[in-house]
């Protein structure tokens, strides 16, 4: 099984770094910011893909049937659907043929660290809610198991939300203003589950952490797929290897957190490195191309 799941982490890694890869390409094309709303429709998937293991577990269909039927389903679909949306002209293939040819584009890593770091304190965060805000709301508030579910869906729902809607702030704010507003909310949220004296307050502060900072990364990706002078798609694929990096720290410090009964540090931890973000907020400013193109719309 261990080797099972590194192969799929391996395709899971490949598919990743190159659907955020796609999406920049066609927010440059557009000429304003999508990308958040790309990141709504992954974490309406997400809800999709728990509802399916939830009908299936009720069901009482094995684990390896409904996974077979899971991957069968989204491997049609690549098959189908895909060479659709990513099959590239004549036109791209001999630009990129001729980039490949020529001198490698130089990608600095300052700005894709600065974004990074964003990435690993996000999904310290984030794995947070995922994977101990159910065990939380049930071992530090007493919570039923029906109860304490309801705290990652409320996260969930201010996930798609903001994401879903941040695209518009950010055509109207732009990209700056938006992080500091998710990374503010989403502060608000973690000091309100930190301090939260019963379930309801918990889950109430962890759909206003939705609210704010999951609009972060997408926005991250589009900044690192617009630094001057590079390849875009290098710079997104290393930003890329961070989300794995702080969903790793979070599984080895939160976890050691939770198992010695921690509960309210476990969010501690994120609640003090999530504000660092406000310091890094101006390395999310547009490419001055997409700026140009959304001033010349009508």
């Amino acid at each position: 099984m261990m080797v099972a799941f590194g192969v799929y982490g391996i395709g899971v890694g490949a598919v990743d770094a190159s659907m955020n890869m796609q999406g920049v390409t066609i927010q440059r094309l557009y000429g304003r910011s999508i990308m958040t709303g790309f990141h709504g429709a992954w974490s309406i998937g997400a809800i999709c893909g728990a509802l399916y293991a939830s009908g299936t577990a009720a069901l009482d269909i094995e684990v390896g049937p409904s996974l077979l039927a899971a991957g069968v389903v989204c491997l049609l679909l690549a098959l189908v659907a895909g060479p659709a949306y990513v099959r590239p002209s004549l036109e791209h293939v001999a630009t990129a043929q001729s980039e490949a040819a020529g001198p490698a584009i130089r990608v600095p890593w300052r700005p894709v660290v600065a974004l990074g770091l964003v990435i690993v304190v996000f999904y310290l965060a984030d794995t947070g809610v995922a994977s101990w805000g159910t065990l939380f709301l049930t071992n530090a508030l007493g919570a039923t198991a029906s109860v304490a579910a309801l705290g990652y869906a409320a996260y969930q729902v201010g996930a798609i939300t903001s994401r879903v809607l941040g695209d518009r702030f950010v055509v109207r704010y732009g990209a700056v203003a938006v992080v500091k507003a998710g990374t503010l909310l989403g502060t608000v949220g973690l000091l309100g589950v930190v301090l939260s004296p019963t379930p309801a307050v918990a889950i109430v502060a962890f759909l206003v952490m939705g609210l704010g900072l999951p609009v972060v990364v997408p926005l991250a990706f589009a900044a690192a797929g617009s630094i001057p002078g590079t390849d875009a798609d290098v710079a997104i694929a290393r930003l890329n290897v961070f989300n794995y990096v702080g969903t790793i720290l979070g599984a080895a410090l939160l976890g050691s957190l939770a198992t010695a009964d921690l509960w309210r540090w476990v969010f501690v931890v994120p609640l003090v490195l999530v504000p660092t973000i406000l310091f890094v907020a101006r390395t999310f400013a547009p490419a001055k191309d997409i700026e140009t193109a959304a001033r010349a719309r009508p």
